[in-house]
C-alpha cells in the first residue's frame, strides 16, 4: 500500500450522520442529501411580513437538514455546524445580500447555564464558521442571553412564545458599534426570537439589516 493511501486510511473518521468511514467531517453521501435540501433561491419563499428585516434562508428544516441539526445539538457533534456554516456562507455570497456594506456577525446567544449543560453554542459555530468564508467580522458577545427560557417548541400559543422570550437579551454597556449587524441563527419558524433579538440591538442604537438562518419549514408552523 503507498503512503499517500496508508495516510488516507489513518486520517479517515467516521460520519457523525451515518457512521461511515470518511475523509471528511461528513460524509458525500450525507453531503449530498443535506445539499438537497438547500432552497436554490430563498427569495422565492413567502416572507415573513412580521419581520422588520429581510431573511436569508439556506435550507429547508426537513429531512437529512434536521437530521444534522439534530445530530449536532443533542449527540454532542459541533463539527457539523462548522460544516454546515460553511454552506450558508458560501451561498450567501452568490446572492445579491452580500452586496454593498460589510456588517458584523452576530449569532443568537445561549444562556449560560444552557450552555454549561451543551457545552457550545451551535449558533456561535455557524456564525464562525460563516465569517471564515464571507470574511466578515463575528462578535458573539455583543448580544447576551440574560434569561433562561424553555424552547419555544414547548410554548402553546403567541402570548406564551412572546413572554418566554420577553427581555431575554441584553447588549453590554460598554458595547460601541457603528456598523450595522447581521443576526444568524439555526432555524427559524415563527421568528419570536428574531424580532426580540432586534428590538434589544435597537435600544442600543444597533442596527440590524437582515437576519441569516441555517433553516426554516416551508410553512410556518408558529414556535421557534
Amino acid at each position: 500500500m503507498r503512503l499517500g493511501k496508508l495516510l488516507d486510511v489513518f486520517l479517515q473518521s467516521n460520519c457523525p450522520l451515518c457512521g461511515r468511514s470518511s475523509a471528511s467531517i461528513i460524509c458525500v453521501d450525507c453531503d449530498r442529501q443535506i445539499t438537497a435540501c438547500r432552497f436554490q433561491d430563498s427569495q422565492q419563499l413567502p416572507p415573513d411580513r412580521s419581520l422588520s428585516v429581510p431573511l436569508f434562508s439556506w435550507g429547508v428544516y426537513d429531512g437529512a437538514l434536521k437530521r444534522a441539526i439534530a445530530a449536532c445539538k443533542y449527540e454532542h457533534h459541533p463539527e457539523i455546524a462548522e460544516v454546515l456554516g460553511e454552506k450558508i456562507g458560501e451561498a450567501w455570497l452568490k446572492s445579491s445580500n452580500a452586496r454593498g456594506t460589510k456588517p458584523t456577525v452576530i449569532p443568537i446567544p445561549m444562556h449560560a447555564e444552557k450552555l454549561k449543560t451543551r457545552g457550545f453554542n451551535q449558533a456561535e459555530i455557524l456564525a464562525r464558521s460563516f465569517c471564515q468564508v464571507t470574511k466578515l467580522p463575528c462578535m458573539p458577545k455583543l448580544l447576551q442571553r440574560v434569561k433562561s427560557t424553555k424552547p419555544q417548541i414547548e410554548t402553546k400559543s403567541k402570548q406564551e412564545r412572546l413572554e418566554n422570550l420577553a427581555k431575554a437579551f441584553a447588549v453590554p454597556d460598554s458595547v460601541r458599534l457603528k456598523s450595522s449587524v447581521i443576526l444568524l441563527d439555526d432555524i427559524y419558524t415563527s421568528g419570536t426570537t428574531i424580532r426580540e433579538a432586534i428590538a434589544t440591538l435597537a435600544t442600543a442604537k444597533i442596527e440590524v439589516n437582515s437576519a441569516i438562518v441555517l433553516a426554516r419549514p416551508k410553512l410556518y408552523t408558529g414556535k421557534d
